[in-house]
């Protein structure tokens, strides 16, 4: 069965009798003949959670880079980065 972490299980039928007044601060896993269908969370806690994701994929991107070589020397970038605020091209 589908679990998340620090979930709280209900019915659907419970769920809506409890809507009003549900504390959703940690994930409320509804079901429907014992089946998951939704999983109810506090907003804020939805879009930590995205922000999450979205990091971790970043660091994806990241180590993908330095596996095929893709990185630049901490020396080399600020050097381009002074160029560039100084108006320089390095394709003149």
């Amino acid at each position: 069965m589908y679990h998340v972490q620090n979930s709280r299980i209900t019915t659907v039928s419970a769920f809506k009798k409890e809507l009003a007044t549900m504390d959703v601060s940690e994930p409320v896993v509804v079901t429907q003949n014992g089946d998951p269908l939704y999983v109810v969370q506090d907003p804020v806690q939805f879009e930590m959670q995205q922000e999450q994701m979205a990091l971790m994929r970043l660091l994806s991107f990241a180590e993908k880079d330095v596996a095929a070589g893709r990185t630049v020397s901490s020396t080399k970038l600020r050097k381009g980065l002074r160029r560039q605020a100084d108006g320089v091209d390095d394709h003149e």
